[in-house]
């Protein structure tokens, strides 16, 4: 085996596994360490994954919005 997945193979087995991870379900390298120190769970990482690329998105949203001026969305009231 390379070099990193020789590396994941011993993250996996001395963290990962524990924690949810697996060969076809495991983190992004940079995010080892912070996985090892806060004991995060393969279902909390995803779903944080998930919840900052919506926030990249609103916030991409709402540059676009500014810069061309695109309308504010409409509100919605319980009575429509």
């Amino acid at each position: 085996m390379g070099k990193i997945k020789d590396a994941l193979w011993d993250w996996l087995e001395d963290y990962g596994n524990d924690l949810g991870f697996d060969w076809d379900n495991y983190p992004d390298t940079k995010d080892w360490d912070d996985i090892k120190i806060n004991k995060t769970t393969a279902e909390e990482y995803y779903r944080n994954k998930q919840v900052e690329k919506w926030n990249r998105n609103a916030i991409l949203q709402e540059d676009l919005r500014i810069k061309y001026g695109a309308p504010e969305p409409r509100e919605v009231f319980e009575d429509e």
